[in-house]
């Protein structure tokens, strides 16, 4: 596939396979990502029927099927490529929890609401797998972050962006809690750039990787929006979007 990369910002984003752009990056501070859960299975598992969250309708962030077989066998080995070369993670993750590396600790978001229906009933509690420790935590700061927080806000399915894209809310926690002001964000599977928005907003630099050509140009548009519409205190206005090297021999760490 053609694969291409543009600079808004202090943001890199990538257009390409995560499982050959990883080894060309070095060393990130944080890595916040959404990853596909591996649950395509129609009605998602749901007896009655309704949405069980990352149903992505033939899309497992590595341009194949959202299957289980496609998690473990495509999935899983990227995620843990990024895992390799960070500091401090926080992976969103579904119900194949049993088959990710063992986190260091596990947070979360509870809605009351629900987020969708399992055989056992309304699926409230949405785990993440937190590996390293909290960076203010290793400053001898202490927590400054909540590792779970309740919510009202859902997953919009169907949405003009993605089919199910996290809540802005919900990332930047994510990346507050894993990261400090200025330091690089990386997200293998950026999907619609929701993280990419979330660490624009609160000082970070990210670098996303994307294989869905659609995708990958909605999430240039948000993170440039995000840089127009800045937090205040935090964030200036970024340049235009530029295309770099259309080759991964140009891609430099």
């Amino acid at each position: 596939m053609s694969q291409r990369e543009e600079i808004i910002g202090d943001c890199r984003l990538i257009l390409g396979d995560c499982r050959d752009i990883l080894p060309t990056l070095g060393k990130v501070d944080a890595v916040v990502t959404d990853p596909p859960y591996g649950v395509n299975l129609g009605n998602c598992g749901d007896p009655r029927g309704g949405s069980h969250g990352k149903n992505l309708r033939g899309y497992d962030g590595l341009g194949a099927d959202d299957s289980y077989e496609a998690f473990v066998g495509r999935v899983l080995p990227a995620l843990n490529q990024a895992l390799d070369i960070c500091a401090r993670a926080v992976v969103w993750t579904g119900p194949h929890i049993h088959e990710q590396r063992k986190p260091d600790a596990i947070g979360g978001v509870y809605c009351p609401a629900g987020t969708g229906r399992t055989g056992w009933g309304f699926k409230q509690i949405l785990p993440v797998l937190l590996y390293g420790m909290s960076p203010t935590v290793a400053l001898g700061k202490g927590a400054t972050c909540p590792t779970a927080f309740q919510s009202s806000e859902r997953p919009a399915p169907d949405s003009r962006d993605h089919p199910v894209p996290k809540p802005v809310g919900w990332m930047k926690w994510s990346v507050k809690l894993a990261s400090m002001p200025g330091e690089v964000v990386l997200d293998p599977f950026m999907g619609s750039g929701t993280t990419g928005v979330a660490s624009v907003k609160l000082g970070r630099k990210f670098i996303g990787i994307e294989i869905e050509p659609k995708y990958f140009d909605t999430a240039c548009r948000r993170i440039e929006e995000a840089y127009k519409q800045p937090d205040l205190f935090v964030t200036s206005p970024a340049p235009k979007a530029e295309q770099m090297g259309l080759s991964f021999d140009e891609v430099k760490p």
